[in-house]
């Protein structure tokens, strides 16, 4: 983990989505959430993010051999210094003419190369004519502004590449749902990445009757919405959790899900959402109802 006086706590955003903080490192982030209301909004949608990811890819389990070749890549590979907040024309200068003399060259994974692969040519070094120190030197933002550019405006797309190197390990995991099959799964999860990934992305809290934390997010421009709730009770074998879009024309059927009663139930909705609709969830027979038989458990203003 990169020392914590060196970095922003809002760039802590996407390891504390996925749980990889230490406990100081998480008390750090946790009051960065205290005091800004972007970070909260920040981190539910990285949360929810990660709840997609985990029905994103199916189960797999890696090889020894890969996580053993992988850890000791790990263990061989030369790690670069700590970059400073602020350095000087000195400082950058002899920072460049270092990196110029000697270059670092990454080692090569045990196994076959795939096919149409060939290895890398050597950088080429420097002219003759070109002097340490000529190069433009890179512009260093702020901590909050790298964060922001990172994580804020597209969460989903760099939430991905983190979750995939925790799949080699740990595989993909159906979290708080049961659903039908791999593309449905899949679809669902990009379905809840493209609203978080939206411009005009909103959310709305509230509780339901029995006190669970549910969420609706959704995208006008998309038309598409998604509920997530906490703890949902698990029912009987012979009835469903159906959502409704609820607007003029009355109450329209947008899907059916289920609930293990533990994690984060959550469903994308079926049908085309438009601005100004309401959003609710009832208990209904096994495979839904045509109209409501019975009082939402919660209900949504978009």
């Amino acid at each position: 983990m990169t020392d914590r006086n060196e970095q922003h706590p809002a760039d802590l955003a996407g390891a504390y989505a996925l749980h990889a903080l230490d406990a100081d490192d998480t008390a750090a982030f946790e009051a960065h959430l205290a005091e800004s209301e972007r970070a909260r909004i920040e981190s539910a949608e990285l949360n929810d993010t990660a709840v997609a990811l985990g029905l994103a890819v199916a189960p797999v389990q890696p090889s020894s051999a890969l996580k053993a070749n992988l850890m000791s890549m790990l263990a061989s590979t030369p790690q670069l210094a700590t970059l400073p907040r602020a350095a000087g024309p000195a400082t950058t200068d002899a920072a460049a003419s270092a990196s110029e003399t000697t270059p670092v060259v990454p080692p090569v994974a045990s196994g076959t190369a795939p096919s149409g692969t060939t290895p890398a040519s050597p950088a080429t070094p420097p002219s003759s004519g070109s002097a340490p120190g000529d190069a433009p030197r890179p512009h260093l933002s702020s901590a909050t502004e790298r964060a922001e550019a990172r994580w804020f405006k597209r969460p989903a797309r760099y939430l991905l590449a983190a979750a995939a190197a925790g799949a080699l390990f740990v595989g993909g995991s159906l979290f708080g749902q049961t659903l039908n099959n791999y593309q449905f799964e899949s679809q669902q999860a990009a379905g809840l990445a493209q609203i978080n990934a939206a411009d005009d992305s909103q959310r709305a809290a509230t509780t339901t009757a029995e006190g669970q934390e549910a969420t609706l997010v959704w995208s006008n421009t998309l038309g598409i919405s998604a509920v997530l709730v906490d703890d949902l009770p698990a029912l009987p074998s012979d009835q469903d959790y159906q959502l409704w879009y609820i607007n003029g024309d009355g109450p329209a059927s947008a899907g059916t899900f289920d609930s293990t009663g533990n994690g984060t139930a959550w469903r994308v909705l079926d049908g085309t959402m438009h601005a100004g609709d309401q959003v609710g969830i009832t208990v209904e027979p096994n495979g839904g109802s045509d109209q409501p038989t019975s009082t939402p458990i919660v209900a949504f203003q978009s």
